[in-house]
């Protein structure tokens, strides 16, 4: 009977979101992009849509919610968000998302801060798509969606890999972890995550919680870390916090991902000179039995480890990357700037 009204229940809702949809005008391609660009001004190819400050008093708390238009070649457009610590893109951005077309193009929905995130797809050069790669690339996994594993993340953001994997990989446990309440709440509501029965947030201490999984022998196919500074701290290392880059926590980190796992680091030293992340990668290789130096266009370097030479699978270059586009990995950043 329950089952019954719900399912009843559903069907009006459906039926009555579509007549209001079908009482409005929809408008031709060019008619829906003249309307999105009259949120963003006409001539300015960004628009703040939100400030979300944990403290009203104190403005250095404060993120930005920031959707830009950007162009492809053939004169096609979309919509990204950016999350920032200026109103800008000046001093870089925390996460980014392309943002998902509405189906239904009027006056109405040509407000870009109401569009839902793609979250199946990711830019090739932001973090996440990196430390993404690196699964495969690694030898680690093999290049399917179809494999179970059980995966962690210090340091959740906005959650944009966290729901990439949930939107490909339905086998993958995926635990993230963030120091910060305000990170689960924009990833909810700014960038669409949503907790799924294979999929969760916790809020604490990401370098406590892999310090106790170790002392439980507990381990994780993968840990992915990129635990950062959202303003740049006296000693200019954004990624990763202190916090992860002690010797306590690497000795249980190389624990927990035992001889079969692996872990990628998130790096970034605003002061950084040229042997600077050498020498964390030589810090890094004393907890772990090789580890490897990442470079990136975009300034991050990553560092990624393991405990075993030997990989679980055989690595074919090209065919990585092919898996890696089919799975929507693929350039549209440059297009934005």
């Amino acid at each position: 009977m329950i089952k019954t009204i719900l399912v009843l229940a559903s069907t009006f809702f459906v039926i009555h979101a579509t007549n209001y949809c079908l009482r409005e005008t929809e408008l031709n391609d060019d008619q829906f992009f003249d309307e999105v660009h009259g949120y963003f001004n006409g001539r300015k190819p960004q628009r703040t849509v939100a400030i979300e400050c944990p403290d009203p008093k104190d403005n250095s708390t404060c993120l930005y919610i920031v959707d830009r238009m950007g162009y492809f070649k053939d004169g096609s457009w979309f919509v990204a968000r950016f999350l920032t610590p200026v109103p800008s893109l000046t001093k870089g951005f925390l996460s980014m998302s392309k943002l998902a077309k509405p189906i239904f193009k009027t006056k109405r929905t040509a407000d870009t801060a109401i569009w839902p995130v793609d979250v199946g797809t990711m830019d090739v050069l932001t973090p996440n798509a990196v430390e993404f790669a690196t699964l495969f690339t690694s030898g680690h996994f093999p290049i399917n969606h179809n494999f179970t594993a059980n995966f962690t993340f210090l340091g959740v953001a906005t959650g944009g890999l966290m729901s990439f994997l949930n939107e490909h990989f339905k086998n993958i446990k995926i635990t993230g972890i963030d120091i910060d309440p305000q990170s689960e709440y924009l990833a909810k509501k700014w960038f669409g995550y949503h907790d799924r029965d294979n999929s969760k947030i916790l809020i604490g201490d990401g370098a406590e919680f892999i310090i106790k999984m170790a002392e439980r022998g507990e381990t994780s196919n993968a840990v992915l870390i990129d635990a950062c500074h959202n303003i740049e701290p006296a000693d200019g290392i954004f990624c990763p916090v202190e916090a992860a880059r002690t010797p306590q926590f690497l000795d249980s980190l190389s624990k927990v991902i035992g001889s079969k796992g692996m872990t990628t680091f998130n790096v970034y030293n605003h002061h950084a000179i040229p042997d600077s992340y050498k020498r964390v990668l030589s810090d890094f290789s004393k907890h772990f039995v090789e580890c490897k130096l990442i470079e990136n266009y975009i300034g991050n370097v990553f560092i990624t480890c393991f405990n075993e030479k030997e990989r679980n699978y055989e690595v074919d270059t090209e065919k990585t990357r092919e898996f890696l586009t089919k799975t929507r990995v693929v350039s549209f950043m440059r297009n934005l700037m």
